[in-house]
């Protein structure tokens, strides 16, 4: 069975106090991913400027997001600070993955 992953473009604002309003952009490479039940998959973000926190959240249909934590076995988020790339892998993907992913950045 196919399983569906979204993720979503995220912008965050923030405010430094010595340099004033700085904006980061956050965007996925696809907005939405099939992937096959037991395949892995990968989902990927791409950011502008730094990001001294990098973070992904999954939305369950009719849920609030929840933090996904990198200790999590099945889950495992790599980030490539060269090409400021941020990616959540799922090992043996299931249909209990199926939601939307958010990927979230503090430049702070």
């Amino acid at each position: 069975s196919l399983l569906l992953l979204t993720t979503t473009t995220v912008t965050v604002k923030y405010m430094s106090f010595s340099l004033g309003s700085s904006e980061e952009l956050v965007t996925p490479f696809r907005e939405v991913m099939m992937a096959v039940d037991g395949e892995n998959a990968t989902l990927s973000c791409n950011y502008s400027g730094s990001a001294n926190y990098l973070c992904w959240y999954q939305q369950k249909s009719g849920s609030s997001p929840q933090l996904l934590i990198g200790e999590y076995s099945e889950k495992i988020e790599k980030h490539d600070k060269q090409s400021n790339e941020f990616h959540l892998e799922i090992s043996s993907a299931a249909l209990t993955d199926s939601a939307g992913y958010y990927c979230a950045l503090s430049p702070q």
